[in-house]
């Protein structure tokens, strides 16, 4: 396939007004591309050129990219960087030296999809003295034959900012529309049970949400195998290939993360109980949530979003091969760095010092790590995914021998809720977050947040019963005071992902620093841009949008309704937070992973239950 078609249709993805709007394209472009290039399209679209968990990174600085539009375009490198200064996007720079070239290249040819990845692909593998001269060089033979949208996108990827806003949901939307009709041709039962459930009478409307459930019913299959085989590019091979057959094909492997399943949340032990009855309550640590893979002799460690980690935590790798007593397992768990002599754990802080690329060794030896195991996923050929947690826990136990790192979490079985109340205190005193209590019986879910997992955290009062975790959707600039920090609020929000959205929550002003307002701005005016990105709801305009990128860890005072903010909105009113203050940084989380916009709702069900639970008592008193 020529990358023209492909940097035309980026182009109008960009330039896109709706997410709908986004799927169509995208569809309409997976229906052209091969099935042997697919995948390379699709890495693309995420601003990869592999599956996350294969940790291929093309790490091409600002510099070296500015280097090589200077030479293929005969402009001073000066130049270059000047323009770059005034628009601030690399690809608009490219894009524009591209069509005004002071010098022609000896040898031109047409890009194809495939010349373009294999080029970018040795720039992220090339390393070693002379690495950084070869990248440029490899950058520069595109851009020598490039025409300027083809510059464009080229330029982009390297520096890991392809702005199109594609997330996954998205991806496997447009392939929901592309497989529609083979489903209701080949699934005539499931097609006439969804007849039976639609609610429009007026024949067009009646067909439009035929389409509609239809292609959500597809979307739910795609992604319940891309929840236990985190790789939509091969997955959209099998697609293109075998349709929705493929899916079939798509079995457990170690060595491909699977997608955790998550928690809910409720505001005491008595609502805990009430929900779940007999129950295995756990103590929630606060450290990195790791999947484990082991297959003969080989460990994978994987975050909690598919990100191979396996290098940077050599004593865990270490320890799971002595102490996990099976052949293949597949396991979860939560790593927490631990202070020997005090005989505690260090917080968080410390505890994300060891995600890091360099000076692992050093790092290693200064905060080493004790992984707490929860649940088994996968055990020698098997998946265990369907039994109860009662029987997965069991089987956990038996494989992991004593050691020094290795261990099960501390755990106790009840249906009471003051015991409950009491395994929380001693887990908070411990310097832990709080409990997980999990349903005996359930299933493992992966990618789904369940009540059969409910987490209870400390609270502090007069707020909230739990942090938020919002994601950066765009910055105010400073005003009187902070008018030198170039920063003065953040308009933030949460993830609505059976809409593929970001919905605004909160405009935080307050629980900055000088110096965390100056980090701010200088990693945020990097990814500025005038234009509101297509996944972002918002009644609000800040002086500059972001790409939701960045995570922050929010506390408020309460949840409010508001004529404003777009989370959970009804058409005339959303919910909001009140007094809201950042409190850190999450760089552990992608912005998918920041709260959802179904917990905010829940959490404001809560605070309205106990507001009147606390009016009865005052009463009766």
């Amino acid at each position: 396939m020529h990358f023209e078609i492909l940097a035309g249709y980026f182009e109008k993805i960009e330039a896109a007004s709706s997410r709908l709007e986004m799927t169509a394209l995208l569809a309409e472009l997976f229906e052209k591309i091969p099935a042997k290039e697919i995948d390379k399209a699709i890495y693309l679209c995420q601003g990869r050129l592999a599956p996350l968990f294969e940790a291929l990174e093309i790490g091409m600085g600002e510099k070296f990219v500015m280097e090589a539009i200077a030479r293929t375009s005969g402009f001073e490198r000066k130049e270059v960087e000047k323009k770059f200064k005034e628009v601030g996007d690399l690809g608009l720079v490219a894009q524009e030296f591209a069509s005004k070239k002071r010098q022609k290249a000896l040898f031109k040819e047409d890009l194809t999809l495939e010349k373009v990845f294999a080029n970018l692909k040795k720039i992220a593998t090339a390393s070693g003295i002379g690495s950084q001269d070869l990248k440029i060089k490899l950058l520069a033979e595109l851009l020598n034959s490039a025409k300027p949208l083809e510059a464009k996108f080229i330029t982009r990827v390297p520096i890991g900012n392809l702005r199109l806003g594609v997330g996954d949901p998205t991806i496997m939307d447009a392939f929901a529309k592309i497989l529609a009709f083979e489903f209701a041709k080949e699934n005539k039962k499931e097609t006439e049970k969804i007849e039976k459930e639609l609610k429009e009478k007026n024949p067009e409307k009646r067909k439009e949400e035929l389409e509609r459930k239809t292609r959500q019913k597809i979307r739910e299959k795609i992604e319940e195998k891309y929840n236990i085989h985190s790789d939509l590019g091969s997955i959209a091979q099998l697609l293109k290939e075998h349709g929705l057959k493929g899916m079939e094909k798509i079995e457990i492997t170690p060595g491909i993360p699977i997608r955790p399943t998550l928690a809910e949340r409720l505001a005491s032990a008595e609502e805990i109980i009430k929900k779940l009855g007999k129950c295995a309550v756990e103590s929630k640590y606060d450290g990195f949530r790791l999947g484990v893979h082991k297959k003969n002799g080989q460990v994978w460690i994987f975050s909690r979003h598919s990100e191979n980690m396996t290098e940077m935590f050599p004593d865990i790798v270490e320890a799971v091969k002595k102490q996990i007593k099976a052949k293949e397992a597949i396991f979860e768990g939560e790593a927490l760095a631990f202070n020997e002599e005090a005989e505690e754990f260090y917080p968080f802080q410390v505890t994300i010092q060891r995600k890091r690329k360099y000076e692992v060794k050093e790092k290693t030896e200064e905060f080493p790590l004790r992984l707490f195991c929860f649940d088994l996923l996968f055990l020698n050929g098997k998946s265990l995914m369907n039994l109860a947690f009662k029987e997965r826990r069991k089987k956990l136990e038996e494989i992991i021998e004593k050691g020094k790192v290795v261990e099960l979490t501390k755990s106790i079985i009840t249906d009471s809720p003051k015991e409950l109340e009491r395994f929380f205190e001693k887990s908070i005193s411990s310097g832990l977050e709080g409990i997980i209590a999990k349903d005996l019986e359930a299933k493992y879910i992966a990618g789904a947040r369940k009540f059969a997992w409910i987490k209870l955290k400390r609270s502090y009062k007069g707020e909230l019963q739990d942090s938020i975790d919002c994601a950066i959707l765009g910055y105010f600039e400073g005003k009187g005071q902070r008018a030198e920090f170039g920063l003065g609020a953040l308009l933030v929000g949460v993830f609505n992902p059976k809409k593929d959205t970001f919905e605004t929550i909160a405009k935080i002003g307050t629980g900055m620093s000088e110096e965390r307002m100056k980090e701010l701005e200088k990693m945020l005016s990097k990814i500025k841009q005038k234009k509101k990105p297509v996944m972002v709801s918002s009644n609000l305009e800040p002086d500059y949008w972001v790409m939701p990128e960045f995570v922050i860890e929010v506390r408020a005072d309460e949840i409010t309704k508001s004529p404003i903010h777009t989370c959970n909105w009804n058409g005339s009113e959303g919910l909001a937070l009140r007094f809201p203050r950042l409190i850190s940084m999450r760089r552990d989380k992608k912005a998918e992973e920041c709260t959802h916009s179904s917990e905010v709702k829940r959490m404001f069900e809560n605070q309205k239950k106990q507001s009147t639970e606390s009016f009865g008592k005052e009463g009766n008193a």
